[in-house]
């Protein structure tokens, strides 16, 4: 009879001790909930508008032709369509300073290291 009063009492240690380590995964549960809440919410937060990414469409899209003409140029040299067969991009003010250079350097012109912005727009859009 004793025997199974002292299986009997370690059961119930045994059955206290994992309700209250379950007890305790219950409340880091709801911790790491409340947690998962708040960082949604800061992610919405951080989302962009549609309106913003409607803005950046343009932006977009002129860097992507800019990309697209490179690498045709680079094709070019190298054995595929030349780039004077490929309708080159025409450069607007959304252009770098530096896109605009690299775009003269491309057509072989000279002196544009030393023209200003607008410079390179007119004699690239001439």
């Amino acid at each position: 009879m004793a025997a199974k009063k002292r299986i009997r009492a370690a059961a119930d240690a045994a059955e206290g001790q994992l309700k209250a380590g379950a007890q305790k995964v219950q409340e880091q549960l709801i911790t790491v909930e409340k947690a998962a809440g708040k960082l949604a919410t800061k992610a919405k937060q951080r989302l962009p508008t549609p309106a913003d990414v409607k803005a950046e469409v343009p932006v977009v899209l002129g860097r992507l032709q800019r990309a697209t003409a490179v690498v045709t140029s680079r094709k070019g040299s190298a054995g595929t369509p030349a780039a004077a067969d490929v309708m080159a991009p025409t450069p607007d003010d959304s252009w770098t300073v530096a896109d605009l250079r690299a775009e003269a350097r491309r057509r072989g012109l000279t002196g544009y290291s030393r023209k200003a912005k607008a410079d390179l727009l007119a004699e690239l859009r001439g």
